[in-house]
């Protein structure tokens, strides 16, 4: 009996402290029955259509939706006709004061949503507050104008594509971005904890690129393909493009970057994450702390500092430089266009060179050791650590010029 009696008094405590768990969770503005019913696809189960409003877009160019008030999602799908559709879903009954406003004033359509008490405490299933919900905003494909979104916790997702003549703004405090195909005159995605995945952006602005600004602190920044003139920055989040074709530059602390293919010039800041940069066209500047840094099909100027983060590169038809302090360096250069320089205390450099290249080459090193393919054509100190000399007719005029404190220095040819 004494056992069941603790038993049961266990299984209260327990019961109890799940239930003040819930209860302040619930007080902080969350919605349990949202939380528990929705799955990861949103599927939202017993929504109900609270509001449902037509506008013309004639005469329109510059649509706003704001939901910076409630945690509303934002969806947009393509409408007909020249009529823009608004649609409100939530899970609770809402009076007149608590639906969206939809208003036009000259050419300037607002959407937006009020702000609902999330203090009330309802008798049902853990029921707080005024629940959740999502908007959703048929668009007409034939709309040119500016289209601004913003939210505070809710989700911007397209399931159309845009082709927008002026500027698209997306904006989220914790939710998601996601979009297919953009078209606009200027792109800038903004989301505090949220990611943000794109398919497509370009830009034209007045016959040339615009400008491409795409921000996260915490959340990821996935993208396939962006023309433009590219500024990404995440704090925590990694960022994946596969294809950039304009000026890039990408900033992160502690996020690595990948990018496959580049036609144009880039910048790219990290503190501790790893940078990947593949194949294209351009101008290469990376800065990392202790993040490794990978430039692989590279085919133009480069420049790498990095503290304890090894370097690897692989270029076609490469100059540049690398800075580093304890990391190790390895080069692969079909073909050699101006001045190498490297510069490192502890790392070890390691240099892939095409056999007929031509070049003037120095090096020194404290107490490591120099090793090349062209020994016959340098002068070695006699301690071995220093080599000055010229491999092969260089009427170019292209150099290397390599320092380390305790690393080794070795060069092979193809």
């Amino acid at each position: 009996m004494r056992k069941i009696k603790i038993g049961l008094l266990v299984t209260l405590c327990v019961l109890t402290v799940l239930l003040c768990g819930i209860f302040a969770y619930g007080m902080t503005g969350h919605n349990i029955y949202r939380a528990f019913q929705y799955d990861h696809e949103r599927d939202y189960v017993g929504m109900h259509l609270v509001l449902e409003q037509e506008v013309s877009i004639d005469g329109i160019e510059n649509i706003s939706v704001s939901y910076s008030m409630n945690s509303n999602d934002v969806y947009l799908y393509e409408g007909q006709g020249d009529m823009l559709t608004v649609k409100e879903y939530n899970e609770v009954r809402l009076n007149e004061n608590q639906l969206s406003t939809v208003s036009v004033n000259s050419s300037k359509l607002e959407i937006k949503g009020k702000r609902r008490s999330s203090s009330r405490v309802g008798i049902g299933f853990f029921h707080f507050g005024y629940g959740g919900g999502y908007t959703e905003i048929w668009l007409p494909a034939s709309y040119k104008g500016e289209l601004a979104i913003s939210t505070s916790s809710g989700d911007i997702a397209s399931e159309m594509d845009l082709a927008l003549e002026k500027d698209l703004k997306a904006a989220s405090t914790s939710g998601e971005i996601t979009m297919p195909d953009v078209t606009a005159s200027n792109v800038s995605l903004a989301s505090t904890s949220g990611n943000v995945r794109i398919e497509n952006i370009e830009t034209n602005k007045n016959g040339t690129a615009g400008d491409i600004d795409i921000t996260t602190t915490s959340g990821d920044i996935t993208v396939k393909q962006l023309v433009g003139e590219t500024n990404i920055g995440s704090t925590s989040g990694y960022v994946n493009a596969e294809t950039i074709t304009g000026n890039v530059q990408i900033e992160t602390t502690s996020g690595d970057i990948t990018v496959q293919h580049i036609d144009g010039n880039a910048a790219f800041s990290s503190t501790s994450g790893n940078a990947k940069i593949m194949e294209g066209g351009g101008d290469r500047s990376v800065s990392t702390s202790s993040g490794d840094v990978t430039i692989d099909g590279a085919d133009g100027s480069w420049q790498v500092h990095t503290t304890s983060g090894e370097v690897r590169v692989k270029g076609q038809n490469d100059n540049g430089s690398i800075d580093t302090t304890s990391g190790d360096v390895s080069l692969e250069i079909e073909g050699l266009n101006g001045t190498l320089g490297i510069n490192t205390s502890s790392g070890t450099v390691n240099m892939v060179l095409m056999q007929d290249s031509a070049f003037d080459f120095s090096a020194d090193t404290t107490s490591g050791d120099i090793d090349t393919f062209f020994d016959d054509d340098l002068k070695f100190s006699k301690r071995g650590n220093s080599a000055q000399g010229t491999h092969g007719q260089n009427s170019q005029g292209n150099s290397i010029r390599i320092d380390t404190t305790s690393g080794d220095v070795r060069i092979k040819s193809y």
